[in-house]
C-alpha cells in the first residue's frame, strides 16, 4: 500500500475518532492516531496537513456536501462516508499537486474498505459532482480576473 494511502487511512481514522469521541485538540488527535496507525515518514507531512485542513475547514466542507447531496441531510450520511467526503474535498481544494482523479479514486477505495456496500458509489458520485463544480468556480474566477485586467 502506498505511503499517501496510509496517511489517508490515518486521517480518516482521526476524523472518525474526532466525531465519535469528541476530541478537538489537533495535536492530541494526531498523536493518538499515529500511535494506533503507522504512517510512513515520507507521508507524515501529508497526514498532518490533510488532517489540519480538513478539521479547520469542516464547516465549509459540510456546506459543500449539503449542497451536492440533494435529498440527504448531513447527519443522515454515514459517519465514515461523511468523513471520506470531507477529506476528499479538502484534498481537491488544498492539494493542487495531487491529480483530482487520484483523490477521487483513493476516496472510493477508502469507501470500499471502511464503508457500506453503497459507499463507494455514493462517494464517487458526490466527489465527481463537486469536482465539476470546483472546476467551474475556478474557470469563473479566471474569467473574472481576465475581464478586470482588460478594463
Amino acid at each position: 500500500m502506498g505511503a499517501r494511502r496510509e496517511a489517508r487511512i490515518a486521517v480518516l481514522k482521526a476524523l472518525y475518532a474526532r466525531e465519535i469521541g469528541g476530541e478537538e485538540n489537533l495535536d492530541k488527535l494526531s498523536e493518538n492516531t499515529l500511535k494506533m496507525h503507522e504512517v510512513p515518514k515520507s507521508a507524515l507531512a501529508f497526514f498532518h496537513s490533510l488532517l489540519e485542513k480538513t478539521i479547520k475547514h469542516t464547516l465549509n466542507l459540510d456546506s459543500i456536501i449539503e449542497e451536492r447531496a440533494q435529498n440527504w441531510a448531513l447527519d443522515r450520511i454515514a459517519t465514515v462516508d461523511r468523513n471520506i467526503l470531507r477529506m476528499g474535498i479538502a484534498e481537491l481544494m488544498f492539494f493542487p499537486d495531487i491529480p483530482p482523479k487520484t483523490t477521487i479514486n483513493e476516496c472510493i477505495e477508502l469507501a470500499k474498505i471502511f464503508g457500506t456496500s453503497d459507499s463507494a458509489r455514493f462517494v464517487n458520485g458526490l466527489l465527481d459532482g463537486i469536482l465539476r463544480r470546483l472546476d467551474i468556480d475556478k474557470t469563473r474566477e479566471l474569467n473574472l480576473r481576465d475581464k478586470h485586467e482588460e478594463t
